[in-house]
């Protein structure tokens, strides 16, 4: 499993390109420049429930739609911490690889609000220090 974490300023494309990630990962033809792609060892490319249910799922298909639909749009920004689940079915690389046989990768998602990166600056601060900065 592999989780990563988007995170970025509010406005900055973190929604649009988790769901150009996923929509080219999907499309397996379209990301030749990773390796196991041009290779074509990636067998499958699927969505699966998140692992986390206590988090949202990330709206792939509806930011998607507002995307690549008869009306192009931004999709809505990110509002609370969502999650999606990517699994991709992989053949190995190397000498062992018939031995192995395919494995399936899993890939979490998660998306951060951009807002939250402005509260980082409060960290190291007690409310007396920020007040003073905030005045």
């Amino acid at each position: 499993m592999i989780r990563l974490g988007v995170t970025g300023l509010a406005r900055a494309g973190k929604t649009v390109f988790i769901t150009s990630l996923v929509a080219n990962l999907l499309d397996r033809g379209r990301m030749g420049g990773l390796a196991a792609a041009g290779e074509g060892r990636i067998l499958a490319a699927y969505l699966q429930p998140q692992p986390d249910v206590t988090l949202p799922r990330f709206d792939y298909e509806t930011h998607l739609a507002a995307l690549a639909g008869p009306e192009p749009h931004w999709p809505q920004s990110t509002r609370a911490v969502s999650e999606l689940r990517l699994s991709l079915r992989v053949r190995p690389a190397g000498m062992l690889a018939g031995l192995a046989g395919p494995r399936t990768v899993h890939l979490d998602i998660v998306d951060y609000p951009g807002e939250w990166l402005l509260d980082l600056a409060l960290l190291d601060k007690d409310y007396a220090a920020w007040s003073r900065e905030a005045l």
